[in-house]
């Protein structure tokens, strides 16, 4: 019997120019939650969602906006898990000119703060990203008492963690927090490659290295920016992981024209069945990582 693979629908993301390159990204609530039922229809598990100001297309974190397309997703019976993204409001910008104090651009929030609609929504998944990295002159702070509380509330919510991590030492620091039981006894851990933030390139290499570094008994997912996520997904089935596919990952296609989720997961789809696994239901992703099935 193959094994069941959970696949990871990342409709949109927060990646600032997105809007402007790919016409076919969801921004409004309403194209959002389209987005996730299509995806749910198309084999995946789990949709990983971001929020957008339709005005402006621009990533958000307005609580108003995350209540609007959770409502829309729950209120259509969408059977798929929600993945929230809790990178937001994680931000410093530094003003070199006036002693490296905060400047605009900063939105640097404490750790329950970047992840109350986390806590308020309560999906079954919501996302860490395990460590402080480099976003061109901006700073995406992590500091282990950050990623310490956000676990915390996270349990405490019943909302499972997906512990993203883009290179090396965020892995280091997602191992020492699961030994100290902070993801409870099913850790998810996502290996995050080629992403442009600094972090470890989308190689064979670089993704061996990291796969050997998953604790055992964690739940792990791999994908890398661009083409590189094909040959990704391939190691990641091969190898007892699981894969996402989306517009947040990639935004046009081989011959450079903007691509759609659609496109993306039926490609997903295929190479998960062409490695020798098969999309795990809504049902069998729950059981995998350990939570309660859907009421």
């Amino acid at each position: 019997m193959t094994r069941p693979v959970i696949l990871t629908a990342c409709v949109n993301g927060g990646r600032p120019d997105a809007a402007e390159l790919n016409p076919n990204l969801p921004v409004s609530p309403e194209a959002i939650a389209a987005a996730v039922a299509e995806a749910a229809k198309l084999g995946a598990a789990v949709a990983h969602i971001h929020v957008r100001d339709p005005k402006t297309g621009l990533p958000s974190n307005d609580i108003g906006l995350w209540r609007e397309t959770v409502g829309l997703i729950r209120a259509a019976g969408t059977d798929i898990l929600l993945n929230l993204s809790a990178s937001m409001d994680g931000l410093l910008v530094l003003d070199d000119a006036a002693g490296f104090v905060p400047a605009d651009g900063t939105t640097l929030r404490p750790a329950a703060g970047r992840a109350d609609h986390v806590l308020a929504l309560t999906p079954e998944i919501g996302t860490i990203d395990c460590g402080t990295f480099a976003l061109g002159q901006a700073i995406h702070v992590a500091r282990m008492g950050d990623l310490r509380e956000m676990a915390r509330l996270y349990g405490e919510k019943g909302v499972r963690a997906e512990v993203e991590c883009f290179d090396f030492g965020h892995l280091e620091v997602a191992r020492k927090l699961a030994a100290e039981g902070a993801f409870g006894q099913r850790p998810f851990m996502q290996i995050c490659l080629g992403t442009g933030y600094g972090g470890a390139p989308a190689t064979p290499a670089a993704l061996a290295a990291m796969r050997e570094r998953i604790p055992g008994g964690t739940v792990w997912a791999a994908f890398a920016a661009g083409e590189d996520n094909l040959w990704v997904m391939r190691e990641a089935v091969a190898g007892g992981g699981h894969v996402r596919a989306g517009l947040e990952d990639a935004l046009f296609d081989a011959a450079g024209e903007p691509t759609t989720n659609a496109a993306l997961l039926s490609s997903a789809v295929e190479t998960v069945y062409a490695a020798g696994g098969r999309p795990a239901t809504p049902a069998e992703a729950r059981a995998i990582l350990g939570l309660p099935a859907r009421s």
